[in-house]
Protein backbone atom coordinates (compact mmCIF):
# COMPACT_ATOMS: atom_id res chain seq x y z
CA UNK A 1 0.00 0.00 0.00
CA UNK A 2 1.42 3.40 -0.91
CA UNK A 3 2.16 6.03 1.71
CA UNK A 4 -0.50 8.33 0.29
CA UNK A 5 -3.38 5.84 0.44
CA UNK A 6 -5.72 5.09 3.33
CA UNK A 7 -7.70 1.98 4.23
CA UNK A 8 -11.26 2.10 3.00
CA UNK A 9 -12.70 2.48 6.46
CA UNK A 10 -10.24 5.22 7.36
CA UNK A 11 -11.07 7.08 4.16
CA UNK A 12 -14.77 6.90 4.93
CA UNK A 13 -14.16 8.08 8.48
CA UNK A 14 -12.01 10.95 7.23
CA UNK A 15 -14.68 11.92 4.72
CA UNK A 16 -17.38 11.84 7.38
CA UNK A 17 -15.22 13.86 9.75
CA UNK A 18 -14.41 16.52 7.14
CA UNK A 19 -18.05 16.75 6.17
CA UNK A 20 -19.08 17.24 9.79
CA UNK A 21 -16.55 20.02 10.34
CA UNK A 22 -17.14 21.76 7.04
CA UNK A 23 -18.78 25.20 7.48
CA UNK A 24 -22.19 25.86 6.04
CA UNK A 25 -22.24 27.34 2.51
CA UNK A 26 -23.47 30.72 3.76
CA UNK A 27 -20.62 30.84 6.31
CA UNK A 28 -18.10 29.99 3.58
CA UNK A 29 -19.53 32.76 1.40
CA UNK A 30 -19.23 35.30 4.23
CA UNK A 31 -15.66 34.22 4.94
CA UNK A 32 -14.72 34.51 1.27
CA UNK A 33 -16.27 37.98 1.06
CA UNK A 34 -14.37 39.06 4.18
CA UNK A 35 -11.11 37.83 2.65
CA UNK A 36 -11.78 39.70 -0.61
CA UNK A 37 -12.60 42.89 1.27
CA UNK A 38 -9.48 42.61 3.42
CA UNK A 39 -7.27 41.96 0.39
CA UNK A 40 -8.70 44.95 -1.47
CA UNK A 41 -8.18 47.15 1.58
CA UNK A 42 -4.72 45.97 2.62
CA UNK A 43 -2.99 45.04 -0.62
CA UNK A 44 -0.41 47.66 -1.63
CA UNK A 45 -0.56 46.98 -5.36
CA UNK A 46 -1.15 50.15 -7.28
CA UNK A 47 -0.19 52.52 -4.46
CA UNK A 48 2.48 55.16 -4.90
CA UNK A 49 4.74 53.47 -2.34
CA UNK A 50 4.40 50.08 -4.00
CA UNK A 51 5.12 51.45 -7.47
CA UNK A 52 8.11 53.45 -6.20
CA UNK A 53 9.66 50.48 -4.43
CA UNK A 54 9.10 48.23 -7.41
CA UNK A 55 10.65 50.73 -9.82
CA UNK A 56 13.97 51.20 -8.09
CA UNK A 57 14.18 47.56 -7.01
CA UNK A 58 13.95 46.65 -10.69
CA UNK A 59 16.58 49.29 -11.42
CA UNK A 60 18.90 47.81 -8.80
CA UNK A 61 18.42 44.27 -10.03
CA UNK A 62 19.33 45.21 -13.61
CA UNK A 63 21.91 47.95 -13.23
CA UNK A 64 22.95 48.08 -9.58
CA UNK A 65 25.88 46.56 -7.72
CA UNK A 66 23.86 43.54 -6.58
CA UNK A 67 23.69 41.76 -9.94
CA UNK A 68 26.53 43.06 -12.10
CA UNK A 69 26.33 42.08 -15.72
CA UNK A 70 22.63 41.19 -15.54
CA UNK A 71 21.55 43.81 -18.07
CA UNK A 72 21.93 44.23 -21.79
CA UNK A 73 23.79 47.48 -21.12
CA UNK A 74 26.30 45.74 -18.87
CA UNK A 75 26.68 42.94 -21.42
CA UNK A 76 27.40 45.44 -24.20
CA UNK A 77 30.03 47.11 -22.06
CA UNK A 78 31.57 43.77 -21.21
CA UNK A 79 32.18 42.97 -24.87
CA UNK A 80 34.67 45.83 -24.98
CA UNK A 81 36.76 44.07 -22.36
CA UNK A 82 37.32 41.09 -24.62
CA UNK A 83 38.24 43.23 -27.61
CA UNK A 84 35.30 41.91 -29.66
CA UNK A 85 34.12 45.37 -30.61
CA UNK A 86 35.74 48.67 -31.55
CA UNK A 87 36.21 51.17 -28.75
CA UNK A 88 33.61 53.93 -29.08
CA UNK A 89 32.36 57.04 -27.25
CA UNK A 90 30.73 54.95 -24.50
CA UNK A 91 34.17 53.72 -23.46
CA UNK A 92 34.92 57.20 -22.17
CA UNK A 93 32.71 56.31 -19.18
CA UNK A 94 34.95 53.38 -18.30
CA UNK A 95 37.47 53.13 -15.54
CA UNK A 96 41.16 52.55 -16.04
CA UNK A 97 41.96 51.00 -19.45
CA UNK A 98 44.98 49.23 -20.78
CA UNK A 99 46.80 50.28 -23.93
CA UNK A 100 44.12 48.66 -26.15
CA UNK A 101 41.28 50.59 -24.44
CA UNK A 102 40.08 47.54 -22.50
CA UNK A 103 39.04 47.47 -18.84
CA UNK A 104 40.60 44.78 -16.65
CA UNK A 105 38.13 42.10 -15.63
CA UNK A 106 38.47 42.93 -11.93
CA UNK A 107 37.55 46.62 -12.47
CA UNK A 108 34.09 48.21 -12.67
CA UNK A 109 33.31 50.84 -15.24
CA UNK A 110 32.37 54.35 -14.21
CA UNK A 111 28.88 53.70 -15.54
CA UNK A 112 28.42 50.61 -13.39
CA UNK A 113 29.62 52.44 -10.30
CA UNK A 114 27.41 55.43 -11.11
CA UNK A 115 24.30 53.24 -11.49
CA UNK A 116 25.08 51.63 -8.16
CA UNK A 117 25.13 55.07 -6.52
CA UNK A 118 21.86 55.97 -8.24
CA UNK A 119 20.15 52.88 -6.83
CA UNK A 120 21.46 53.60 -3.34
CA UNK A 121 20.28 57.21 -3.65
CA UNK A 122 16.78 55.97 -4.47
CA UNK A 123 16.82 53.73 -1.41
CA UNK A 124 17.81 56.60 0.84
CA UNK A 125 15.16 58.79 -0.81
CA UNK A 126 12.52 56.13 -0.15
CA UNK A 127 13.51 55.93 3.50
CA UNK A 128 13.41 59.73 3.79
CA UNK A 129 9.94 59.95 2.23
CA UNK A 130 8.62 57.24 4.56
CA UNK A 131 10.03 59.14 7.55
CA UNK A 132 8.43 62.41 6.46
CA UNK A 133 5.07 60.75 5.81
CA UNK A 134 5.14 59.14 9.26
CA UNK A 135 5.91 62.51 10.86
CA UNK A 136 3.07 64.22 9.01
CA UNK A 137 0.58 61.61 10.17
CA UNK A 138 1.77 61.80 13.77
CA UNK A 139 2.04 65.58 14.01
CA UNK A 140 -1.29 66.28 12.33
CA UNK A 141 -3.16 64.18 14.90
CA UNK A 142 -4.67 66.15 17.81
CA UNK A 143 -3.74 65.31 21.38
CA UNK A 144 -5.77 62.30 22.53
CA UNK A 145 -8.57 63.35 24.84
CA UNK A 146 -8.25 67.06 24.06
CA UNK A 147 -12.04 67.28 23.68
CA UNK A 148 -12.36 66.72 27.41
CA UNK A 149 -10.33 69.83 28.17
CA UNK A 150 -12.64 72.19 26.28
CA UNK A 151 -16.17 70.82 26.79
CA UNK A 152 -18.88 72.29 24.61
CA UNK A 153 -21.00 74.81 26.48
CA UNK A 154 -24.67 73.73 26.60
CA UNK A 155 -26.85 75.63 24.13
CA UNK A 156 -29.51 76.34 26.71
CA UNK A 157 -31.85 79.12 25.60
CA UNK A 158 -30.13 79.38 22.21
CA UNK A 159 -31.55 75.98 21.20
CA UNK A 160 -35.05 77.38 20.57
CA UNK A 161 -34.16 80.20 18.14
CA UNK A 162 -31.58 77.98 16.47
CA UNK A 163 -34.13 75.20 15.90
CA UNK A 164 -36.62 77.72 14.49
CA UNK A 165 -34.02 78.97 12.02
CA UNK A 166 -33.19 75.44 10.89
CA UNK A 167 -36.81 74.31 10.58
CA UNK A 168 -37.70 77.34 8.45
CA UNK A 169 -34.91 76.68 5.94
CA UNK A 170 -34.24 72.94 5.82
CA UNK A 171 -35.22 71.23 2.56
CA UNK A 172 -35.70 67.99 4.46
CA UNK A 173 -33.34 65.31 5.70
CA UNK A 174 -31.47 64.71 8.91
CA UNK A 175 -30.03 67.72 10.74
CA UNK A 176 -26.55 67.10 12.18
CA UNK A 177 -25.18 68.76 15.30
CA UNK A 178 -21.54 68.54 16.42
CA UNK A 179 -20.58 68.71 19.24
CA UNK A 180 -24.09 67.99 20.46
CA UNK A 181 -23.28 67.73 24.17
CA UNK A 182 -26.21 66.28 26.09
CA UNK A 183 -28.58 67.01 23.22
CA UNK A 184 -30.23 70.37 23.97
CA UNK A 185 -30.76 71.18 20.30
CA UNK A 186 -31.64 67.60 19.41
CA UNK A 187 -34.49 67.61 21.94
CA UNK A 188 -36.00 70.79 20.52
CA UNK A 189 -35.72 69.57 16.93
CA UNK A 190 -37.37 66.24 17.81
CA UNK A 191 -40.21 68.08 19.53
CA UNK A 192 -40.79 70.06 16.33
CA UNK A 193 -40.88 66.94 14.17
CA UNK A 194 -37.40 67.13 12.61
CA UNK A 195 -35.01 64.23 12.21
CA UNK A 196 -31.82 65.13 14.08
CA UNK A 197 -28.59 63.30 14.84
CA UNK A 198 -25.82 64.34 17.20
CA UNK A 199 -22.06 63.82 17.01
CA UNK A 200 -20.14 63.94 20.29
CA UNK A 201 -16.54 62.78 20.95
CA UNK A 202 -16.90 62.58 24.75
CA UNK A 203 -18.28 59.14 25.48
CA UNK A 204 -19.86 59.86 28.86
CA UNK A 205 -21.61 62.98 27.55
CA UNK A 206 -22.83 61.17 24.45
CA UNK A 207 -24.22 58.33 26.55
CA UNK A 208 -26.21 60.78 28.66
CA UNK A 209 -27.73 62.18 25.48
CA UNK A 210 -28.59 58.67 24.31
CA UNK A 211 -30.20 57.88 27.68
CA UNK A 212 -32.40 60.94 27.16
CA UNK A 213 -33.65 59.53 23.86
CA UNK A 214 -31.35 61.30 21.40
CA UNK A 215 -29.69 59.74 18.37
CA UNK A 216 -25.95 60.28 18.89
CA UNK A 217 -22.71 58.87 17.49
CA UNK A 218 -19.54 58.92 19.60
CA UNK A 219 -17.02 60.31 17.10
CA UNK A 220 -15.32 63.41 15.80
CA UNK A 221 -17.43 65.45 13.40
CA UNK A 222 -15.03 65.11 10.46
CA UNK A 223 -14.81 61.33 10.89
CA UNK A 224 -18.58 60.91 10.98
CA UNK A 225 -19.24 63.21 8.02
CA UNK A 226 -16.73 61.27 5.95
CA UNK A 227 -19.12 58.30 6.16
CA UNK A 228 -22.24 60.30 5.17
CA UNK A 229 -23.63 60.25 1.66
CA UNK A 230 -23.28 63.40 -0.41
CA UNK A 231 -26.21 65.86 -0.13
CA UNK A 232 -27.86 63.72 2.55
CA UNK A 233 -28.22 66.28 5.37
CA UNK A 234 -30.94 68.87 5.74
CA UNK A 235 -28.82 71.08 7.98
CA UNK A 236 -25.57 71.19 9.96
CA UNK A 237 -24.81 72.93 13.24
CA UNK A 238 -21.19 73.23 14.39
CA UNK A 239 -20.61 74.22 18.02
CA UNK A 240 -17.99 73.15 20.50
CA UNK A 241 -15.92 71.41 17.87
CA UNK A 242 -15.11 74.75 16.24
CA UNK A 243 -13.65 76.05 19.51
CA UNK A 244 -11.04 73.32 19.96
CA UNK A 245 -9.85 72.42 16.45
CA UNK A 246 -6.84 74.18 14.90
CA UNK A 247 -7.42 76.32 11.86
CA UNK A 248 -5.99 73.78 9.40
CA UNK A 249 -8.54 71.22 10.67
CA UNK A 250 -11.50 73.62 10.46
CA UNK A 251 -11.08 74.07 6.71
CA UNK A 252 -11.66 70.39 5.79
CA UNK A 253 -14.50 70.24 8.35
CA UNK A 254 -16.31 73.06 6.53
CA UNK A 255 -15.63 71.35 3.20
CA UNK A 256 -17.13 68.09 4.46
CA UNK A 257 -20.11 69.95 5.89
CA UNK A 258 -20.80 71.47 2.49
CA UNK A 259 -20.48 68.04 0.83
CA UNK A 260 -23.08 66.39 3.08
CA UNK A 261 -25.54 69.28 2.92
CA UNK A 262 -28.42 69.24 0.46
CA UNK A 263 -28.71 72.13 -1.97
CA UNK A 264 -29.96 75.20 -0.16
CA UNK A 265 -29.66 73.54 3.28
CA UNK A 266 -28.61 75.76 6.20
CA UNK A 267 -25.35 75.70 8.12
CA UNK A 268 -24.92 77.39 11.50
CA UNK A 269 -21.60 78.00 13.26
CA UNK A 270 -21.87 78.77 16.97
CA UNK A 271 -18.47 79.79 18.34
CA UNK A 272 -17.15 81.24 21.55
CA UNK A 273 -16.12 84.91 21.40
CA UNK A 274 -12.43 85.73 21.31
CA UNK A 275 -12.54 87.24 24.81
CA UNK A 276 -13.19 83.82 26.36
CA UNK A 277 -9.78 82.47 25.31
CA UNK A 278 -8.35 83.57 28.67
CA UNK A 279 -11.10 81.74 30.56
CA UNK A 280 -9.57 78.33 29.76
CA UNK A 281 -7.51 76.66 32.42
CA UNK A 282 -3.76 76.21 31.98
CA UNK A 283 -3.98 72.65 30.66
CA UNK A 284 -6.50 73.59 27.98
CA UNK A 285 -4.42 76.55 26.84
CA UNK A 286 -1.30 74.37 26.53
CA UNK A 287 -2.70 71.20 24.96
CA UNK A 288 -5.54 72.34 22.72
CA UNK A 289 -4.51 73.99 19.48
CA UNK A 290 -7.81 75.60 18.59
CA UNK A 291 -8.64 79.06 19.79
CA UNK A 292 -11.68 81.28 19.20
CA UNK A 293 -11.75 83.16 15.91
CA UNK A 294 -13.15 86.59 15.18
CA UNK A 295 -16.53 86.85 13.50
CA UNK A 296 -14.96 88.38 10.39
CA UNK A 297 -12.61 85.39 10.17
CA UNK A 298 -15.54 82.97 10.31
CA UNK A 299 -17.30 84.91 7.56
CA UNK A 300 -14.20 84.64 5.38
CA UNK A 301 -13.78 80.90 6.04
CA UNK A 302 -17.42 80.16 5.22
CA UNK A 303 -17.26 82.17 1.99
CA UNK A 304 -14.01 80.48 0.94
CA UNK A 305 -15.62 77.09 1.68
CA UNK A 306 -18.28 77.90 -0.91
CA UNK A 307 -21.21 78.83 1.33
CA UNK A 308 -23.53 81.67 0.38
CA UNK A 309 -25.74 84.11 2.29
CA UNK A 310 -23.25 84.24 5.15
CA UNK A 311 -24.62 86.50 7.88
CA UNK A 312 -25.18 86.65 11.63
CA UNK A 313 -28.01 84.44 12.82
CA UNK A 314 -31.11 86.59 12.38
CA UNK A 315 -32.58 85.72 15.75
CA UNK A 316 -29.33 86.48 17.55
CA UNK A 317 -28.05 84.85 20.71
CA UNK A 318 -29.34 87.29 23.33
CA UNK A 319 -27.21 87.35 26.44
CA UNK A 320 -25.28 84.26 25.31
CA UNK A 321 -22.51 86.37 23.69
CA UNK A 322 -21.46 83.55 21.37
CA UNK A 323 -20.78 84.22 17.70
CA UNK A 324 -23.67 82.78 15.67
CA UNK A 325 -23.28 82.80 11.90
CA UNK A 326 -25.75 81.32 9.42
CA UNK A 327 -24.95 80.25 5.88
CA UNK A 328 -26.53 78.24 3.08
CA UNK A 329 -25.16 75.48 0.84
CA UNK A 330 -25.23 76.80 -2.73
CA UNK A 331 -28.05 75.61 -4.94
Amino acid sequence: MSAGSLPTGAADDAGDQSGADRPAPEDQARAAEALREAFARLSPQGSDAWNFLAAFTHLGDRYGPYHPGASALSDSLATGRTGSRRVGPLDRLRARRDGAGRVPDDEKTDLEEAMGHVVEAFRFLSARVETLEARVVAEDRPVDGAAWLVPARPLGAVAGPLAAHLMARTPGGVILHADCGEGDLLHVLHERGAEAHGIEPRGAVALRAVEHGCSVTIAEASEYMATCAESSAGGVVLSGVVDRLPLHALLPLLARSRRVLSRGAPLVVLAEPVATVDSRDAAARDLVEGRPLHEATWELLLQRAGFVEVAPLPDGTGEDRRIALAAVAPS
